[in-house]
Protein backbone atom coordinates (compact mmCIF):
# COMPACT_ATOMS: atom_id res chain seq x y z
CA UNK A 1 0.00 0.00 0.00
CA UNK A 2 1.24 3.42 -1.05
CA UNK A 3 0.88 6.08 1.64
CA UNK A 4 0.46 9.47 -0.04
CA UNK A 5 2.85 11.75 0.93
CA UNK A 6 1.47 15.41 2.08
CA UNK A 7 3.23 18.34 1.23
CA UNK A 8 4.11 20.58 4.18
CA UNK A 9 1.88 23.86 3.17
CA UNK A 10 4.57 26.61 3.63
CA UNK A 11 4.35 28.59 7.22
CA UNK A 12 3.92 32.03 4.67
CA UNK A 13 2.14 32.56 1.40
CA UNK A 14 2.14 36.23 0.61
CA UNK A 15 2.73 39.84 2.39
CA UNK A 16 0.95 40.05 5.62
CA UNK A 17 -0.73 43.66 6.27
CA UNK A 18 1.50 44.59 9.03
CA UNK A 19 4.33 44.52 6.22
CA UNK A 20 2.24 46.10 3.77
CA UNK A 21 1.35 49.40 6.15
CA UNK A 22 5.61 49.89 6.94
CA UNK A 23 6.34 49.83 3.54
CA UNK A 24 3.72 52.39 2.92
CA UNK A 25 4.47 54.43 6.07
CA UNK A 26 8.36 54.44 4.54
CA UNK A 27 7.33 55.43 1.27
CA UNK A 28 5.14 58.50 2.44
CA UNK A 29 8.03 59.79 5.05
CA UNK A 30 10.59 59.57 1.87
CA UNK A 31 7.67 61.61 -0.41
CA UNK A 32 7.38 64.49 2.55
CA UNK A 33 10.93 64.35 3.02
CA UNK A 34 11.22 65.02 -1.02
CA UNK A 35 8.12 67.67 -0.77
CA UNK A 36 10.57 69.40 2.15
CA UNK A 37 13.62 69.89 -0.05
CA UNK A 38 11.31 70.85 -2.78
CA UNK A 39 9.89 73.67 -0.94
CA UNK A 40 13.13 75.06 0.50
CA UNK A 41 14.93 74.66 -2.86
CA UNK A 42 11.66 76.89 -3.97
CA UNK A 43 11.93 79.51 -1.22
CA UNK A 44 16.04 79.45 -1.87
CA UNK A 45 15.76 80.17 -5.57
CA UNK A 46 13.32 83.00 -5.18
CA UNK A 47 15.63 84.19 -2.91
CA UNK A 48 18.25 84.92 -5.27
CA UNK A 49 16.13 85.77 -7.85
CA UNK A 50 15.26 88.91 -5.75
CA UNK A 51 18.63 89.58 -4.37
CA UNK A 52 20.00 89.57 -8.07
CA UNK A 53 16.94 91.76 -9.30
CA UNK A 54 17.87 94.50 -6.47
CA UNK A 55 21.58 93.94 -7.86
CA UNK A 56 20.44 94.56 -11.57
CA UNK A 57 18.40 97.66 -10.03
CA UNK A 58 21.02 99.04 -7.86
CA UNK A 59 23.41 98.61 -11.51
CA UNK A 60 20.64 100.36 -12.97
CA UNK A 61 20.83 104.04 -10.85
CA UNK A 62 24.89 103.58 -10.80
CA UNK A 63 24.78 103.54 -14.57
CA UNK A 64 22.29 106.88 -14.90
CA UNK A 65 24.26 108.23 -12.06
CA UNK A 66 27.82 107.88 -14.27
CA UNK A 67 26.14 109.13 -17.43
CA UNK A 68 24.95 112.83 -15.93
CA UNK A 69 28.46 113.67 -14.26
CA UNK A 70 26.99 117.32 -13.58
CA UNK A 71 24.54 116.04 -11.71
CA UNK A 72 25.91 113.39 -9.99
CA UNK A 73 28.74 115.72 -8.51
CA UNK A 74 26.55 117.97 -7.29
CA UNK A 75 24.72 115.43 -5.31
CA UNK A 76 21.41 115.49 -7.21
CA UNK A 77 20.36 111.93 -7.21
CA UNK A 78 20.04 111.98 -3.38
CA UNK A 79 16.77 112.35 -3.41
CA UNK A 80 13.08 110.72 -2.65
CA UNK A 81 12.54 108.86 -5.97
CA UNK A 82 9.37 110.56 -7.23
CA UNK A 83 6.20 108.69 -7.20
CA UNK A 84 4.16 110.70 -9.95
CA UNK A 85 5.96 111.60 -13.78
CA UNK A 86 7.77 114.79 -13.45
CA UNK A 87 6.92 117.69 -15.72
CA UNK A 88 9.60 117.64 -17.91
CA UNK A 89 10.12 114.26 -19.98
CA UNK A 90 13.80 114.02 -20.32
CA UNK A 91 12.65 111.10 -23.01
CA UNK A 92 10.82 114.05 -25.25
CA UNK A 93 12.52 117.12 -24.42
CA UNK A 94 15.70 118.85 -23.39
CA UNK A 95 16.50 118.94 -19.96
CA UNK A 96 19.62 119.97 -17.58
CA UNK A 97 21.40 117.91 -15.46
CA UNK A 98 18.75 118.63 -12.21
CA UNK A 99 15.85 117.70 -14.31
CA UNK A 100 17.67 114.37 -15.59
CA UNK A 101 18.44 113.17 -12.53
CA UNK A 102 14.79 113.79 -11.43
CA UNK A 103 13.42 112.09 -14.60
CA UNK A 104 16.49 108.99 -13.84
CA UNK A 105 15.03 108.73 -10.42
CA UNK A 106 11.11 108.55 -11.28
CA UNK A 107 11.77 106.14 -13.58
CA UNK A 108 14.10 103.68 -11.69
CA UNK A 109 11.94 103.99 -8.76
CA UNK A 110 9.18 102.64 -11.29
CA UNK A 111 11.04 100.09 -12.77
CA UNK A 112 12.17 98.84 -8.79
CA UNK A 113 8.55 99.20 -7.92
CA UNK A 114 6.19 98.26 -10.49
CA UNK A 115 8.27 95.89 -13.00
CA UNK A 116 7.43 91.81 -13.38
CA UNK A 117 9.87 90.29 -11.23
CA UNK A 118 11.03 93.06 -9.36
CA UNK A 119 10.98 92.31 -5.59
CA UNK A 120 8.01 92.40 -3.96
CA UNK A 121 7.52 95.80 -1.99
CA UNK A 122 10.61 97.20 -3.07
CA UNK A 123 11.85 100.70 -1.67
CA UNK A 124 14.77 102.10 -3.35
CA UNK A 125 17.41 105.16 -1.41
CA UNK A 126 20.02 106.75 -2.76
CA UNK A 127 21.99 108.97 -0.54
CA UNK A 128 24.89 111.63 -1.12
CA UNK A 129 27.62 111.94 1.39
CA UNK A 130 29.93 115.47 -0.22
CA UNK A 131 32.14 114.91 1.82
CA UNK A 132 33.68 111.49 0.63
CA UNK A 133 31.92 111.66 -2.97
CA UNK A 134 29.96 109.00 -2.71
CA UNK A 135 26.35 107.74 -3.30
CA UNK A 136 24.75 104.93 -1.44
CA UNK A 137 22.31 102.72 -2.69
CA UNK A 138 19.71 100.64 -0.45
CA UNK A 139 17.09 98.58 -1.56
CA UNK A 140 14.57 97.00 0.29
CA UNK A 141 11.89 94.38 -0.14
CA UNK A 142 9.39 92.07 1.75
CA UNK A 143 11.30 89.18 1.95
CA UNK A 144 9.48 87.59 4.62
CA UNK A 145 6.33 87.83 2.18
CA UNK A 146 4.83 89.68 5.58
CA UNK A 147 2.04 91.67 2.59
CA UNK A 148 0.14 94.45 4.15
CA UNK A 149 1.97 94.60 7.75
CA UNK A 150 5.49 95.20 5.99
CA UNK A 151 6.97 98.15 6.60
CA UNK A 152 11.10 98.77 4.82
CA UNK A 153 13.62 98.32 7.12
CA UNK A 154 17.11 100.41 7.08
CA UNK A 155 19.28 98.87 4.89
CA UNK A 156 22.72 99.76 5.70
CA UNK A 157 26.65 97.99 5.13
CA UNK A 158 26.17 96.87 8.16
CA UNK A 159 23.23 94.62 7.45
CA UNK A 160 24.15 94.22 4.24
CA UNK A 161 23.58 90.26 4.34
CA UNK A 162 19.60 90.71 5.99
CA UNK A 163 17.08 88.90 3.59
CA UNK A 164 15.26 91.59 1.70
CA UNK A 165 18.54 94.06 1.93
CA UNK A 166 21.00 95.13 -0.80
CA UNK A 167 22.86 97.78 -0.55
CA UNK A 168 25.82 98.79 -2.53
CA UNK A 169 28.00 102.52 -2.57
CA UNK A 170 29.57 104.21 -5.51
CA UNK A 171 32.02 107.19 -5.47
CA UNK A 172 31.93 109.95 -8.13
CA UNK A 173 35.21 110.27 -9.79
Amino acid sequence: MIVPTSTPRSSQAGLTMIEILVAVLVLAVGLLGVAGLQALSLRNATSVHFDQQAQSYADDIINRIMANRDAATSGDYAATPPTSEPSTNCSTETCGASQTATWDLWQWNEALTSDVGAPPQAVGNVDWNNATGEYTISITWDAANLGATYVAPTCTAADNTSAGCYFTAYRVR
